[in-house]
């Protein structure tokens, strides 16, 4: 399937692919055939029904989605150390003097564990470090940044779901997930933290096994293990997941397009706006997405600098406007008056920048129809 092109006649007949249809490109690549991934292509259907389910509930916890995805996860899983091996581990080496470690219990939806030094970092106390308080987005405050957390729930939830496609393969104690978002300290028990108001912390999320499951690896538990960073004014969540070197790009070039196909802003503003973090000059997008139309998909395209201007005028800004509005959901609205505004909302949203494997796929999909 294509988006036939119809605003603003930006590069006349071109015809630029869909998000579906480069999800079932990516498939096909040969870095896709040389994993074991491909031979669940059958199966695509059914991550796409699970983008609906994460769609519909999109402005809250909802955990039951991830334990939903996990029952049918259908990933090849290795043991690595028993959990309690791990544990103390952990416990006896501190590994950093700002980091300290979790348990994550998928099923009862809680922490079976969480490491005293927390209190030691963070001046908060294990009990008060709960799902509820870090993700429920509570009323009256928690842990949670309020420009990070619904970014934060869509990346996780969607992240359960590519760990549920066949095909991919899972280290315990290895391969994780990798995550940074701002943490609310105001209620720390150390004055300097509590003054700094937010930190940056960073999660890496490694599937565990506990030794009363033999050899067996189910993916309902992980050990987490945070690192406590400086807080920085402007943060975009962005996460990866770190495992074998090609497993991982495909991994999250997949994680990327079903964001993006979660999203639906439409595959030609993205572009514009990908040139658009480098680029100040209309002329300069056009002429760079003209060129690379030309190498990857060997058509000429009559983009110019005024239809770029008008695309970001009257059609881009506002489609973003509406995408941060749906997916960081704040009162009074956000504002999307200026080109600069757009980006930055894609950049939120986790849109930009467009990794180099889909931008590839994007160009090589556009034809002149």
């Amino acid at each position: 399937m294509t988006d036939r092109l119809s605003h603003f006649r930006l590069g006349e007949r071109l015809t630029y692919p869909t998000w579906k249809s480069l999800v079932n490109a990516l498939y096909s690549t040969e870095e896709s055939k040389h994993s074991n991934v491909y031979r669940g292509h059958e199966k695509i259907a059914k991550t796409f029904e699970r983008l609906d389910a994460i769609r519909s509930k999109h402005e809250g916890f909802h955990p039951e989605l991830a334990l939903q995805f996990v029952e049918e996860a259908e990933g090849t899983y290795h043991t690595g150390l028993p959990l309690r091996d791990v544990k103390e581990s952990m416990d006896r080496f501190h590994f950093g003097s700002n980091e300290f470690h979790s348990v994550y219990h998928i099923p009862t939806v809680s922490y079976s564990y969480i490491s005293p030094r927390i209190e030691t970092i963070l001046g908060i106390k294990p009990e008060d470090f709960t799902l509820e308080r870090l993700y429920s987005m509570m009323p009256e405050g928690g842990l949670h940044h309020p420009e990070d957390i619904h970014h934060v729930l869509r990346w996780g939830n969607l992240a359960y779901v590519v760990l549920a496609i066949p095909g991919f393969v899972f280290r315990a104690n290895d391969d994780h997930y990798l995550v940074r978002h701002r943490m609310n300290v105001r209620s720390s028990s150390i004055p300097e933290i509590s003054a700094a108001e937010y930190v940056l912390i960073e999660k890496r999320a490694y599937l565990c096994h506990d030794s009363e499951t033999g050899t067996q690896l189910k993916p309902s538990m992980h050990l987490d293990r945070w690192t406590v960073l400086d807080d920085v004014k402007a943060h975009y969540v962005r996460p990866q997941f770190v495992t074998s070197p090609n497993q991982s790009a495909l991994m999250n070039s997949i994680l990327y397009l079903l964001n993006a196909m979660l999203i639906n802003v439409p595959v030609k503003f993205l572009l514009l706006l990908n040139e658009r973090i480098d680029h100040d000059r209309n002329k300069a997008i056009a002429n760079n997405v003209c060129d690379k139309i030309k190498f990857h998909a060997g058509i000429q395209c009559d983009l110019d600098d005024q239809k770029v201007a008008d695309c970001f005028a009257k059609t881009i800004r506002s489609r973003m406007k509406e995408a941060i509005n749906t997916w960081e959901p704040k009162e009074g609205g956000h504002q999307i008056k200026t080109d600069t505004d757009a980006v930055k909302a894609a950049l939120k949203l986790g849109l930009l920048p467009i990794p180099p494997t889909v931008e590839k796929l994007i160009y090589r999909g556009i034809t002149d129809v």
